[in-house]
């Protein structure tokens, strides 16, 4: 059986990405931020969804709009109560569904 060869393999591409990236790395950074900008996450949008709803938004409306699966969205509202201390209330309301909105303002 022969022996493993303890030289590292590099490939001609490999190398060609890196010199292109050398020659100019603050240009390559603009062109990725402009490209493909990401301005709403699935959590603004969560957030945006519970302040707006002044009834509450349900989970079922929350798993369906983001897509999400039921633990998921529970999750994420735990996150949000925890970290960004917003207060999200859930009730339970007469169909046994969970809703989930802001506390009242006074």
């Amino acid at each position: 059986m022969p022996k493993k060869s303890s030289k590292t393999v590099v490939k001609k591409v490999a190398k060609k990405v890196v010199a292109e990236v050398k020659e100019n790395p603050i240009k390559e950074l603009e062109v990725q931020k402009t490209e493909n900008p990401k301005t709403t996450t699935k959590n603004s949008q969560l957030i945006e969804m519970i302040k707006v709803a002044e009834e509450g938004v349900s989970l079922k409306q929350i798993c369906e709009n983001l897509k999400w699966q039921p633990h998921t969205a529970r999750s994420a509202i735990s996150r949000l109560n925890k970290n960004q201390n917003l207060g999200i209330i859930n009730d339970k309301i007469a169909g046994g569904n969970r809703v989930y909105k802001l506390p009242k303002k006074d």
